[in-house]
C-alpha cells in the first residue's frame, strides 16, 4: 500500500533535525525582536505537531488525491527516472497522452490533466529529495507552506503592527488551513505560492533587497498557480496589484504627481485586464461567461447525481440553477456563505467536519459581533472604501468565495478549496475591527 513505511520511521527524525536547523538559522535573525521570535518559535512547533497529524490520517484513514495520486504517482515516476535518467524530461513537459500512459493503472486518465500533472512533477522533486518516504515529502513541503505564512505575517504586520496576535493567528494559526497546508496537494502550493507573491511582490514595490530572488519567487508562483487553479490569479491578481499601486501613490509626497497618478489608476488597470485578455485567450475563454454557467450546471448535476448514489453524504445544495446568468448571480450570496461560513454545525457527518464547523461558527461570531460594538456597523461597510489594505483582502475573498461556493457543492471539497482565501478574510477582520476599537478610543478621550 502507497503511503508510510518502515524507511519514513528511519529518515522522518533526519530530515527533522536538518529542518530544525533551517529554522534556527532563520529564528536567529528576531533573537532582538522578543515579539517576532516567539511567534515564529509557536508557529513552527504547532506546524511540525500538525504535519504528524495529517500524514498519520492521510495514511490511515483520510487518503485520496495526497496519497494515492499525487505522492504515488510522484514516487512511481521518480523510480522511472531513477531507472531510465533519460526520462528526466518528464518534469519539462505538459500533461498529455505521455505522461498519462505512464502513470499507474489506477490513476490513468488523471495525467493527462496538466493541474493534477503539475502537482505530481512537484512531488518528483520532493521524492528526489526525502528518497519517495511520504512522511518526509510531508515533512519538506509542510515546512515551507510554513515558511509561506510567516511571510505573510510579516506583510501584514508591516501595514498594521498593532494587532500583531490576531494576525498571527489569522496568517499561522487557522486550524482547517495550518492541517490542509500539511502535506502534498494542491491547496498547499496554491496557498503557499499566493503568500510568497504577496510578500515578494510588495518588498519589489518598496525597494527592499533581494529583487532578483523576489523576481524568482513571484514568477515561478505565478506559474504555479497558473497551471493548478488559474482562478486564484484571476481573483487575485487584479486587487492585489490595484493596492501596490494606490500604496506607492499614497507615499508620493508631491499632491499634484500624487493625484496625477490616481488618475490614472483606471486607464492602468484596463490597460492590463486588455494586455491579458489578449495573450490569455485560453485562460479568459475558460473562465467566460458561458464557460462559467456550463461549469455550475455540470457541477450542480454531478454532486446531485452522485448524491442520489450515496457516493457523497457530504452533499449540499445551493438550490435549483436554471443554467442562465440571472439564476448564477442570484446564487453568489449562498456561495460565498458556503465558502465562507459552512458546514454548519447541524451539517456535519464526520469528526473532521465537526471541527471544520466549529471553525466556521467561531468565524461567522466573529463577524457578525464586529456590528454590534459601537460604531461596528458604520466601520465595516465603510473602511473597505477607504482603506487600500481592506478593500483589495475583502474583494480577493469575495471573488475567490464566489468561484469556489458555485462549483463545489461537496463540505470535504469545500474545506480543502476555500484556505487560500481564509488568512486574507481574516486579516481583512481584524483591520476592520482595529480600526473600529480606534475610533471608539480617539471618541471617548475627545469628550
Amino acid at each position: 500500500m502507497i503511503g508510510l513505511t518502515i524507511y519514513d520511521l528511519i529518515l522522518y527524525p533526519i530530515y527533522f533535525i536538518a529542518i530544525f536547523h533551517i529554522f534556527k538559522k532563520i529564528r536567529s535573525k528576531y533573537a532582538n525582536n522578543k515579539q517576532l521570535y516567539l511567534y515564529f518559535t509557536w508557529g513552527f512547533r504547532v506546524k511540525m505537531f500538525i504535519i504528524i497529524v495529517y500524514t498519520l490520517l492521510s495514511h490511515f484513514i483520510i487518503r485520496g488525491d495526497a496519497v494515492d495520486l499525487y505522492f504515488g504517482e510522484g514516487k512511481h515516476f521518480t523510480e522511472l527516472i531513477k531507472n531510465d535518467l533519460s526520462k528526466i524530461n518528464l518534469l519539462f513537459i505538459s500533461a498529455g497522452k505521455e505522461t498519462d500512459a505512464l502513470a499507474s493503472d489506477d490513476e490513468k486518465g488523471y495525467l493527462a490533466i496538466e493541474n493534477n500533472y503539475m502537482v505530481v512533477k512537484v512531488c518528483i522533486i520532493l521524492c528526489m529529495v526525502g528518497f519517495s518516504c511520504f512522511a518526509v515529502v510531508n515533512l519538506i513541503i509542510g515546512f515551507i507552506a510554513f515558511l509561506g505564512s510567516w511571510q505573510l505575517y510579516l506583510f501584514f504586520l508591516r501595514q498594521y503592527p498593532k494587532p500583531h496576535k490576531m494576525m498571527a493567528f489569522a496568517c499561522m494559526g487557522i486550524p482547517t488551513v495550518l492541517f490542509w497546508s500539511a502535506g502534498i496537494s494542491k491547496d498547499t502550493i496554491c496557498i503557499t505560492c499566493l503568500a510568497l507573491i504577496t510578500k515578494c511582490m510588495y518588498d519589489i514595490t518598496t525597494g527592499n533587497k533581494n529583487s532578483i530572488r523576489n523576481w524568482f519567487l513571484v514568477i515561478a508562483s505565478i506559474l504555479l498557480i497558473y497551471d493548478i487553479k488559474p482562478y486564484i490569479i484571476l481573483s487575485y491578481l487584479p486587487f492585489y496589484l490595484l493596492f501596490l499601486i494606490n500604496n506607492k501613490i499614497s507615499s508620493t509626497k508631491i499632491p499634484i504627481i500624487r493625484y496625477a497618478l490616481k488618475l490614472s489608476i483606471p486607464i492602468l488597470f484596463i490597460g492590463l485586464v486588455s494586455y491579458i485578455s489578449i495573450y490569455s485567450k485560453d485562460l479568459f475563454k475558460q473562465y467566460s461567461s458561458d464557460k462559467l454557467l456550463d461549469s455550475i450546471s455540470n457541477s450542480q448535476s454531478a454532486f446531485t447525481a452522485l448524491n442520489k448514489d450515496g457516493v457523497y453524504g457530504s452533499f449540499f445544495s445551493l438550490g435549483e440553477f436554471d443554467g442562465s446568468l440571472t439564476g448564477a448571480v442570484s446564487m453568489v450570496p449562498k456561495a460565498i456563505m458556503a465558502t465562507l461560513f459552512r458546514p454548519f454545525i447541524w451539517e456535519t457527518k464526520n469528526f473532521i467536519m465537526l471541527l471544520s464547523a466549529l471553525e466556521s461558527a467561531l468565524l461567522l461570531f466573529f463577524t457578525i459581533q464586529i456590528f454590534f460594538k459601537p460604531k461596528g456597523i458604520r466601520v465595516f461597510f465603510f473602511t473597505p472604501f477607504k482603506n487600500n489594505l481592506v478593500f483589495y483582502c475583502l474583494a480577493f475573498t469575495i471573488l475567490f468565495a464566489t468561484f469556489v461556493g458555485l462549483t463545489t457543492l461537496n463540505f470535504g471539497s469545500l474545506i480543502r478549496y476555500k484556505i487560500p482565501c481564509m488568512p486574507f478574510f481574516v486579516c481583512g477582520l481584524v483591520i476592520i475591527n482595529y480600526i473600529r476599537a480606534e475610533k471608539v478610543k480617539s471618541s471617548v478621550m475627545s469628550t
